[in-house]
Protein backbone atom coordinates (compact mmCIF):
# COMPACT_ATOMS: atom_id res chain seq x y z
CA UNK A 1 0.00 0.00 0.00
CA UNK A 2 1.62 3.07 -1.08
CA UNK A 3 0.49 5.91 1.60
CA UNK A 4 -1.27 8.66 -0.10
CA UNK A 5 -0.47 12.56 0.74
CA UNK A 6 -2.80 13.62 3.93
CA UNK A 7 -5.76 15.18 2.65
CA UNK A 8 -4.31 18.38 4.55
CA UNK A 9 -1.02 18.45 1.88
CA UNK A 10 -3.49 17.69 -0.89
CA UNK A 11 -5.78 20.26 -0.46
CA UNK A 12 -3.36 22.71 1.11
CA UNK A 13 -5.56 23.24 3.70
CA UNK A 14 -3.18 24.43 7.10
CA UNK A 15 -4.26 23.09 10.56
CA UNK A 16 -5.22 25.48 12.85
CA UNK A 17 -6.32 23.65 15.80
CA UNK A 18 -5.79 24.78 19.17
CA UNK A 19 -2.65 23.85 20.77
CA UNK A 20 -3.03 20.90 22.88
CA UNK A 21 -4.88 19.35 20.18
CA UNK A 22 -3.35 16.31 17.91
CA UNK A 23 -2.48 17.79 14.66
CA UNK A 24 -4.35 16.14 11.81
CA UNK A 25 -1.69 14.76 9.78
CA UNK A 26 -1.05 13.13 13.20
CA UNK A 27 -4.70 11.56 13.17
CA UNK A 28 -4.10 11.04 9.81
CA UNK A 29 -1.10 8.98 10.22
CA UNK A 30 -2.74 7.11 13.12
CA UNK A 31 -5.96 5.80 11.64
CA UNK A 32 -5.08 5.28 8.06
CA UNK A 33 -4.31 2.23 8.29
CA UNK A 34 -8.32 1.67 9.90
CA UNK A 35 -10.02 3.87 7.37
CA UNK A 36 -8.59 1.74 4.50
CA UNK A 37 -9.07 -1.66 5.68
CA UNK A 38 -12.48 -0.56 6.70
CA UNK A 39 -13.60 1.12 3.08
CA UNK A 40 -12.31 -1.83 1.42
CA UNK A 41 -14.31 -4.36 3.60
CA UNK A 42 -17.43 -1.86 3.03
CA UNK A 43 -16.21 -3.47 -0.73
CA UNK A 44 -14.57 -0.22 -2.42
CA UNK A 45 -12.52 -1.60 -5.60
CA UNK A 46 -8.88 -1.47 -4.75
CA UNK A 47 -8.07 1.19 -7.72
CA UNK A 48 -11.09 3.58 -5.78
CA UNK A 49 -9.15 3.27 -2.31
CA UNK A 50 -7.01 6.22 -1.98
CA UNK A 51 -9.47 8.23 -3.75
CA UNK A 52 -12.03 7.03 -0.99
CA UNK A 53 -10.03 7.35 2.15
CA UNK A 54 -8.44 10.96 0.65
CA UNK A 55 -12.57 11.51 0.55
CA UNK A 56 -12.70 10.57 4.29
CA UNK A 57 -10.32 12.63 5.25
CA UNK A 58 -11.72 15.44 3.54
CA UNK A 59 -14.56 15.22 5.41
CA UNK A 60 -13.18 15.24 8.54
CA UNK A 61 -10.31 17.98 8.27
CA UNK A 62 -14.25 20.26 7.17
CA UNK A 63 -15.73 19.23 10.18
CA UNK A 64 -13.33 18.59 12.59
CA UNK A 65 -15.13 21.86 14.58
CA UNK A 66 -18.44 20.35 14.83
CA UNK A 67 -16.98 16.88 16.14
CA UNK A 68 -18.17 15.71 19.76
CA UNK A 69 -14.25 15.42 20.82
CA UNK A 70 -15.58 13.78 23.85
CA UNK A 71 -16.52 9.96 21.67
CA UNK A 72 -14.28 8.30 19.75
CA UNK A 73 -13.00 9.20 16.61
CA UNK A 74 -12.96 5.82 15.21
CA UNK A 75 -16.98 5.68 15.52
CA UNK A 76 -17.15 8.60 13.50
CA UNK A 77 -15.15 7.41 11.11
CA UNK A 78 -16.70 4.16 10.69
CA UNK A 79 -19.80 6.11 9.46
CA UNK A 80 -18.22 8.47 7.08
CA UNK A 81 -16.06 5.61 5.88
CA UNK A 82 -19.35 3.49 5.72
CA UNK A 83 -21.25 6.18 3.82
CA UNK A 84 -18.21 7.16 1.62
CA UNK A 85 -17.84 3.40 0.54
CA UNK A 86 -22.27 3.16 -0.17
CA UNK A 87 -21.59 6.01 -2.65
CA UNK A 88 -18.56 4.03 -4.24
CA UNK A 89 -20.39 1.18 -4.26
CA UNK A 90 -23.37 3.02 -6.56
CA UNK A 91 -20.94 4.27 -8.66
CA UNK A 92 -19.75 0.90 -9.50
CA UNK A 93 -21.33 -1.31 -12.36
CA UNK A 94 -19.22 -4.56 -12.35
CA UNK A 95 -19.81 -6.32 -9.12
CA UNK A 96 -18.97 -9.96 -9.80
CA UNK A 97 -21.97 -12.24 -9.59
CA UNK A 98 -19.69 -15.05 -9.92
CA UNK A 99 -16.20 -16.09 -9.52
CA UNK A 100 -14.20 -17.45 -12.56
CA UNK A 101 -12.61 -20.88 -11.36
CA UNK A 102 -10.57 -20.69 -14.51
CA UNK A 103 -9.39 -17.28 -13.94
CA UNK A 104 -5.31 -17.31 -12.91
CA UNK A 105 -5.31 -16.30 -9.57
CA UNK A 106 -3.68 -16.77 -6.21
CA UNK A 107 -5.48 -18.31 -3.66
CA UNK A 108 -5.44 -16.29 -0.93
CA UNK A 109 -6.21 -13.38 -3.37
CA UNK A 110 -8.74 -15.30 -4.77
CA UNK A 111 -10.42 -15.92 -1.35
CA UNK A 112 -9.93 -12.57 -0.22
CA UNK A 113 -11.97 -11.48 -3.33
CA UNK A 114 -15.20 -14.39 -2.83
CA UNK A 115 -15.35 -12.14 0.68
CA UNK A 116 -14.97 -8.91 -0.30
CA UNK A 117 -17.74 -10.08 -2.93
CA UNK A 118 -19.60 -11.53 -0.32
CA UNK A 119 -19.68 -8.94 2.18
CA UNK A 120 -20.67 -6.04 -0.54
CA UNK A 121 -24.21 -8.10 -1.04
CA UNK A 122 -25.29 -8.07 2.42
CA UNK A 123 -27.71 -5.15 3.77
CA UNK A 124 -25.46 -2.27 5.61
CA UNK A 125 -26.69 -3.09 9.21
CA UNK A 126 -25.33 -6.93 9.19
CA UNK A 127 -22.54 -5.69 7.18
CA UNK A 128 -20.98 -3.29 9.40
CA UNK A 129 -21.31 -6.23 12.53
CA UNK A 130 -19.26 -8.34 10.73
CA UNK A 131 -17.01 -5.84 10.21
CA UNK A 132 -16.85 -4.75 13.44
CA UNK A 133 -16.69 -8.23 15.21
CA UNK A 134 -14.98 -10.99 13.14
CA UNK A 135 -12.54 -8.45 11.06
CA UNK A 136 -11.55 -5.72 13.70
CA UNK A 137 -12.01 -7.97 16.85
CA UNK A 138 -14.74 -6.02 18.53
CA UNK A 139 -16.98 -7.25 21.24
CA UNK A 140 -20.54 -7.53 20.99
CA UNK A 141 -20.88 -5.17 24.19
CA UNK A 142 -18.85 -2.75 22.34
CA UNK A 143 -20.62 -3.24 18.89
CA UNK A 144 -23.29 -2.01 20.29
CA UNK A 145 -22.44 1.05 22.25
CA UNK A 146 -20.66 2.40 18.60
CA UNK A 147 -24.06 1.70 17.02
CA UNK A 148 -26.09 2.61 19.38
CA UNK A 149 -28.23 -0.93 19.82
CA UNK A 150 -29.17 -3.07 21.87
CA UNK A 151 -26.58 -6.30 22.47
CA UNK A 152 -29.02 -9.02 21.44
CA UNK A 153 -29.56 -7.23 18.25
CA UNK A 154 -25.96 -7.14 17.77
CA UNK A 155 -25.69 -11.13 18.18
CA UNK A 156 -28.95 -11.65 16.21
CA UNK A 157 -27.19 -9.38 13.61
CA UNK A 158 -23.85 -11.20 13.76
CA UNK A 159 -25.71 -14.65 13.45
CA UNK A 160 -27.68 -13.09 10.30
CA UNK A 161 -24.83 -11.41 8.67
CA UNK A 162 -22.42 -15.07 8.54
CA UNK A 163 -25.30 -16.70 7.54
CA UNK A 164 -26.39 -14.24 4.35
CA UNK A 165 -22.17 -14.21 3.96
CA UNK A 166 -22.22 -18.14 3.53
CA UNK A 167 -25.30 -17.82 0.62
CA UNK A 168 -23.56 -15.18 -0.77
CA UNK A 169 -20.10 -16.98 -1.09
CA UNK A 170 -21.71 -19.94 -2.21
CA UNK A 171 -23.66 -18.50 -4.95
CA UNK A 172 -20.58 -16.56 -6.21
CA UNK A 173 -19.04 -20.21 -6.31
CA UNK A 174 -21.30 -20.99 -8.75
CA UNK A 175 -23.39 -23.10 -5.82
CA UNK A 176 -20.99 -25.21 -4.77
Amino acid sequence: MTKPASPAQYAGVKDDRPPGEAPFDQIYDRELDYVWRTLGRFGVPEPDLADAVHEVFLILHRRWSELDHSRPLRRWLFGVARRVAADARAKQRDIPTEIDPAEPVDPLVAQRRLLWSGLVTLDDDRRDVIILHDLEGYTGAEIAEQLEVPVNTVHSRLRLARADLLVAVQRLRGGS
